[in-house]
Protein backbone atom coordinates (compact mmCIF):
# COMPACT_ATOMS: atom_id res chain seq x y z
CA UNK A 1 0.00 0.00 0.00
CA UNK A 2 1.08 3.68 -0.72
CA UNK A 3 1.32 5.88 2.24
CA UNK A 4 1.83 9.31 2.17
CA UNK A 5 3.24 9.90 5.68
CA UNK A 6 3.98 13.44 7.34
CA UNK A 7 4.01 15.77 10.22
CA UNK A 8 4.33 19.07 11.29
CA UNK A 9 8.03 20.21 11.03
CA UNK A 10 7.78 22.58 14.49
CA UNK A 11 7.45 19.68 16.78
CA UNK A 12 9.81 18.67 19.67
CA UNK A 13 13.17 17.16 19.39
CA UNK A 14 11.02 14.00 21.58
CA UNK A 15 7.84 13.98 18.95
CA UNK A 16 10.08 13.82 16.20
CA UNK A 17 11.91 10.96 17.31
CA UNK A 18 8.33 9.46 16.80
CA UNK A 19 8.01 10.67 13.88
CA UNK A 20 10.69 7.89 11.88
CA UNK A 21 9.66 4.81 14.56
CA UNK A 22 6.02 6.08 12.67
CA UNK A 23 8.25 6.42 9.29
CA UNK A 24 9.82 2.74 10.16
CA UNK A 25 6.90 0.93 10.73
CA UNK A 26 4.96 1.78 8.04
CA UNK A 27 7.84 0.24 6.10
CA UNK A 28 8.57 -2.77 8.24
CA UNK A 29 4.73 -3.50 7.75
CA UNK A 30 5.60 -3.83 4.22
CA UNK A 31 3.74 -0.67 3.15
CA UNK A 32 5.74 1.99 0.88
CA UNK A 33 6.33 5.54 2.04
CA UNK A 34 5.73 7.69 -0.89
CA UNK A 35 7.76 10.90 1.05
CA UNK A 36 10.05 11.68 3.64
CA UNK A 37 10.19 15.02 3.46
CA UNK A 38 8.80 15.60 7.22
CA UNK A 39 11.39 13.08 8.84
CA UNK A 40 14.36 14.94 7.41
CA UNK A 41 13.32 18.51 7.17
CA UNK A 42 14.80 21.68 9.25
CA UNK A 43 11.84 23.87 10.05
CA UNK A 44 13.72 27.17 10.14
CA UNK A 45 15.13 26.57 6.93
CA UNK A 46 11.62 25.56 5.62
CA UNK A 47 10.11 28.55 7.11
CA UNK A 48 13.15 30.77 5.34
CA UNK A 49 12.35 29.48 2.06
CA UNK A 50 11.32 31.48 -0.56
CA UNK A 51 7.54 31.25 -1.55
CA UNK A 52 8.29 29.49 -4.66
CA UNK A 53 10.35 26.52 -2.82
CA UNK A 54 6.69 26.79 -0.29
CA UNK A 55 4.52 26.31 -3.38
CA UNK A 56 6.54 23.38 -4.52
CA UNK A 57 6.13 21.72 -1.17
CA UNK A 58 2.57 22.39 -1.01
CA UNK A 59 2.07 20.67 -4.80
CA UNK A 60 3.99 18.15 -3.81
CA UNK A 61 2.01 17.33 -1.02
CA UNK A 62 -1.26 17.35 -2.50
CA UNK A 63 -0.05 15.33 -5.36
CA UNK A 64 1.62 12.94 -2.67
CA UNK A 65 -2.00 12.55 -1.29
CA UNK A 66 -3.47 11.94 -4.63
CA UNK A 67 -1.13 8.71 -4.98
CA UNK A 68 -1.75 7.34 -1.88
CA UNK A 69 -3.95 4.61 -0.85
CA UNK A 70 -3.63 6.05 3.23
CA UNK A 71 -2.29 9.07 4.90
CA UNK A 72 -1.14 9.02 8.12
CA UNK A 73 -0.24 12.04 10.29
CA UNK A 74 1.38 12.67 13.24
CA UNK A 75 -0.33 15.48 14.77
CA UNK A 76 0.64 15.90 18.07
CA UNK A 77 1.44 19.50 17.08
CA UNK A 78 -0.99 22.12 16.25
CA UNK A 79 -0.46 22.82 12.57
CA UNK A 80 -3.04 24.07 10.40
CA UNK A 81 -0.90 22.93 7.88
CA UNK A 82 -2.32 19.02 8.95
CA UNK A 83 -5.68 20.18 9.41
CA UNK A 84 -5.89 21.16 6.02
CA UNK A 85 -4.27 17.87 4.50
CA UNK A 86 -6.62 16.40 6.38
CA UNK A 87 -9.11 17.96 4.97
CA UNK A 88 -7.83 17.70 1.73
CA UNK A 89 -6.99 14.02 2.09
CA UNK A 90 -11.01 13.09 3.05
CA UNK A 91 -12.55 15.50 0.02
CA UNK A 92 -10.96 13.15 -2.46
CA UNK A 93 -11.61 9.88 -0.01
CA UNK A 94 -8.06 8.94 0.61
CA UNK A 95 -9.03 7.32 4.34
CA UNK A 96 -6.75 9.17 7.15
CA UNK A 97 -5.31 8.31 10.07
CA UNK A 98 -4.13 10.94 12.61
CA UNK A 99 -1.77 9.90 15.71
CA UNK A 100 -1.07 11.69 18.66
CA UNK A 101 0.57 10.84 22.34
CA UNK A 102 -1.38 11.11 24.58
CA UNK A 103 -0.11 14.15 26.49
CA UNK A 104 -0.88 15.88 22.84
CA UNK A 105 -4.42 15.21 22.18
CA UNK A 106 -5.51 17.49 18.92
CA UNK A 107 -8.58 19.53 19.80
CA UNK A 108 -9.60 20.45 16.37
CA UNK A 109 -9.83 17.17 15.20
CA UNK A 110 -11.63 15.03 17.58
CA UNK A 111 -15.01 16.94 16.11
CA UNK A 112 -13.95 15.08 12.59
CA UNK A 113 -16.77 12.96 11.60
CA UNK A 114 -16.01 10.95 8.57
CA UNK A 115 -15.77 7.19 8.30
CA UNK A 116 -12.72 7.40 6.66
CA UNK A 117 -11.14 8.98 9.17
CA UNK A 118 -9.27 7.57 12.30
CA UNK A 119 -7.89 9.81 15.06
CA UNK A 120 -5.79 7.23 17.34
CA UNK A 121 -3.78 8.13 20.38
CA UNK A 122 -0.56 6.05 20.34
CA UNK A 123 2.36 5.01 22.54
CA UNK A 124 5.72 4.63 21.02
CA UNK A 125 6.26 1.28 22.56
CA UNK A 126 3.31 -0.19 20.37
CA UNK A 127 3.33 1.79 17.54
CA UNK A 128 4.06 -0.40 14.77
CA UNK A 129 0.97 -2.72 15.99
CA UNK A 130 -1.25 0.75 16.17
CA UNK A 131 -0.58 1.64 12.50
CA UNK A 132 -0.64 -2.40 11.67
CA UNK A 133 -4.67 -1.98 13.14
CA UNK A 134 -5.53 1.52 11.76
CA UNK A 135 -4.33 0.44 8.08
CA UNK A 136 -6.79 -3.31 8.64
CA UNK A 137 -9.25 -0.57 9.63
CA UNK A 138 -8.78 2.10 6.86
CA UNK A 139 -9.13 -1.12 4.30
CA UNK A 140 -12.19 -2.29 5.42
CA UNK A 141 -13.77 1.21 5.32
CA UNK A 142 -14.63 3.76 2.99
CA UNK A 143 -16.36 2.26 -0.42
CA UNK A 144 -16.05 4.29 -3.52
CA UNK A 145 -18.82 5.27 -5.23
CA UNK A 146 -18.72 5.30 -9.12
CA UNK A 147 -20.92 4.67 -12.04
CA UNK A 148 -20.63 2.27 -15.08
CA UNK A 149 -21.83 2.15 -18.64
CA UNK A 150 -23.18 -1.38 -19.22
CA UNK A 151 -25.38 -2.01 -22.50
CA UNK A 152 -28.62 -3.39 -22.22
CA UNK A 153 -28.02 -6.63 -22.54
CA UNK A 154 -25.49 -6.39 -19.59
CA UNK A 155 -27.62 -4.74 -17.27
CA UNK A 156 -30.23 -7.42 -17.49
CA UNK A 157 -27.66 -10.19 -16.98
CA UNK A 158 -26.54 -8.29 -13.89
CA UNK A 159 -30.08 -7.53 -12.13
CA UNK A 160 -31.18 -11.51 -12.86
CA UNK A 161 -27.48 -12.65 -11.66
CA UNK A 162 -27.88 -10.28 -8.83
CA UNK A 163 -31.55 -11.43 -7.98
CA UNK A 164 -30.60 -15.37 -8.63
CA UNK A 165 -27.67 -14.61 -5.74
CA UNK A 166 -30.28 -12.77 -3.39
CA UNK A 167 -27.40 -9.68 -3.30
CA UNK A 168 -27.89 -6.66 -4.91
CA UNK A 169 -25.88 -5.39 -8.17
CA UNK A 170 -23.01 -3.42 -6.58
CA UNK A 171 -22.46 -6.54 -3.89
CA UNK A 172 -22.43 -9.06 -6.48
CA UNK A 173 -19.77 -6.83 -8.58
CA UNK A 174 -17.28 -6.29 -5.61
CA UNK A 175 -17.72 -10.39 -5.01
CA UNK A 176 -16.79 -10.45 -8.81
CA UNK A 177 -13.85 -8.57 -8.34
CA UNK A 178 -12.74 -10.02 -4.94
CA UNK A 179 -12.73 -13.42 -7.15
CA UNK A 180 -10.92 -12.06 -9.90
CA UNK A 181 -8.30 -10.70 -7.24
CA UNK A 182 -7.44 -14.04 -5.30
CA UNK A 183 -7.48 -15.50 -8.86
CA UNK A 184 -4.81 -13.93 -10.16
CA UNK A 185 -2.62 -13.72 -7.52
Amino acid sequence: MNIYFTASARATPETKNNYQKIFDAIENLGHKNIDDYRINTNPKKFYASSDDKKSEIYKYALESIKKSNLVILEVSTHSITMGYLIKYALDIKIPVVALYTNKNEPGFAIGIEDENFQLIEYETATIKDTIKKAIKYAGDVGNIRFNMLLSPKQSIFLKEAAEKEGISKATLIRKLLNKYKKESI
